[in-house]
């Protein structure tokens, strides 16, 4: 088994995380360069994580469980099934697209543009997907659904948390959001794979909601 902490691996994995000691003589543009041209690598010895942190469960915990409300409500699986499933596409190609961003050219306008349309639409799915009555069948999907926006609403959230510690000469708390944000991205697309395999399968079980 591998020793040391994540970051020390980080340094043997991608030697340019050792030259963030120096971003202090840098432009503010370079700097943020310099950062984010780590996030892309990190994201694939970052690993899965099983479990949400505290602050992406605040979104995943405000869930209803709107299945067991429904009674004699109409049956809107099909509907939410149409809804969750394009915003879940769009804010994973927007993650995604984000770091991609910021592996490549790091253009700031367009990390803030990024950051601030995934963090929005993070914020409103869970109370959108409550909005709808569906079957009891359906719960696990729509607990991976807000899981998975919990995931990509806080590597949103911790990009704009390492550029203000980058602006503010603080490389050290940089790298700790850096890991945060890229094990985060693991976890949003973990959760995405997940909750498009529960979409189908409860399709195969309710073909006539396919």
């Amino acid at each position: 088994m591998k020793t040391g902490t994540k970051i020390d691996r980080f340094k043997d994995v991608f030697p340019l995380f050792l030259f963030i000691k120096g971003v202090g003589k840098m432009t503010q543009i370079s700097k943020a360069i310099a950062i984010f041209l780590v996030i892309f690598a990190v994201v694939f010895v970052a690993g899965c994580s099983g479990q949400s942190s505290p602050q992406e469960k605040e979104i995943a915990d405000s869930t209803e469980n709107t299945g067991e409300q429904a009674g004699e409500q109409p049956d809107q699986s099909k509907e939410w099934m149409q809804t969750t499933s394009a915003d879940a596409l769009n804010v994973s190609n927007a993650a995604n697209e984000l770091a991609s961003v910021l592996s490549n050219s790091g253009d700031p306008t367009q990390i803030k543009a990024l950051t601030q349309y995934i963090e929005t639409e993070a914020d409103t799915a869970s109370y959108e997907s409550a909005q709808f009555y569906y079957d009891d069948d359906l719960e696990p999907a729509v607990q991976k659904y807000a899981d998975m926006m919990g995931s990509y609403g806080a590597f949103a959230k911790r990009i704009d948390m390492s550029l203000d510690h980058i602006n503010a000469g603080d490389t050290a708390s940089a790298e700790v959001t850096i890991e945060d944000a890229a094990e985060s991205l693991t976890r949003g697309n973990t959760y995405y794979e997940e909750y498009k395999t529960m979409i189908e399968d409860f399709k195969k079980k309710h073909p006539e909601t396919a």
